[in-house]
């Protein structure tokens, strides 16, 4: 258990542990007067390291180090709402790319934003499958088109293929697949893949979400299994690379419908 309970020494008994635990797993031992951790239910967020003062919660083997903020957790004095807001507007949906190859290092980096993605009860089952060979990209975009339940967009799509565009990645240098054992993990994998995309406009980087490469990945899984070696379930599919095309400015959106209850 990462998570293995509190040093004594340390703990101040301010109780914060107990107050932020999602799951209660803190409590006070009446006759030792004191914050006592039952590990039975753990779900290993880390709240309780988040949130204690004295830095008392003893544990190991988290597989990542602990991020101490500077200032404080105001997220404010990193970032502004301005900053952020701009980023999120100039996001674009990337459909051309240079042929040019993103580094490993690039790639992990977006790969290791996405680990910090919330996820429901702090599931942490998703795996990525990076795909950087143009071989093996062709090879799964003539299987998807093949298979493609619309004869129109089919035949289409082939003929784009004819004349060496591809329909499905874009001519995308890198194909990334989230996926998983679990597929109550579909909303995580969703919020994970949007911060690899964020990530990646910070590095200069392009990305799309595939919508056709998902469904058909899920609909076939003798193609997901033969293409890509994944026997679980594909929950989500991007592209990433240098764009080809330049934007110059960000387009209007309509508003989110609001209602409230009083």
């Amino acid at each position: 258990m990462p998570i293995i309970g509190i040093d004594i020494k340390k703990c101040s008994n301010c109780q914060a542990c107990i107050k932020d635990c999602p799951t209660r797993n803190f409590s006070i031992d009446d006759s030792q007067k004191k914050v006592v951790f039952n590990e039975s239910n753990c779900i290993l967020c880390g709240h309780c390291i988040s949130v204690c003062p004295e830095n008392a919660i003893i544990h190991e083997d988290m597989e990542d180090e602990i991020l101490e903020f500077e200032l404080s957790q105001d997220s404010s004095t990193y970032i502004s709402f301005e900053s952020i807001h701009k980023l999120f507007r100039v996001k674009r949906s990337v459909r051309q790319y240079s042929s040019e190859k993103v580094s490993e290092e690039s790639i992990k980096r977006i790969i290791n934003s996405m680990r910090y993605a919330p996820t429901g009860g702090n599931m942490r089952n998703l795996k990525c499958l990076v795909i950087s060979s143009k071989e093996r990209i062709n090879h799964l975009t003539d299987s998807i088109i093949n298979v493609l339940e619309s004869s129109d967009t089919r035949e289409l799509f082939k003929s784009s293929r004819e004349k060496g565009y591809d329909p499905i990645f874009y001519n995308a240098p890198h194909v990334l697949i989230i996926y998983s054992k679990n597929p109550w993990d579909t909303r995580n994998s969703t919020i994970a893949m949007t911060y690899g995309m964020l990530s990646a406009e910070t590095l200069g980087l392009g990305s799309c979400w595939i919508g056709y490469a998902h469904g058909i990945l899920t609909d076939f899984p003798h193609i997901c299994k033969d293409l890509t070696g994944i026997e679980t379930y594909v929950l989500g599919v991007m592209t990433l690379g240098y764009p080809s095309v330049k934007y110059f400015r960000a387009p209007p959106r309509p508003p989110i419908q609001v209602r409230e209850i009083n």
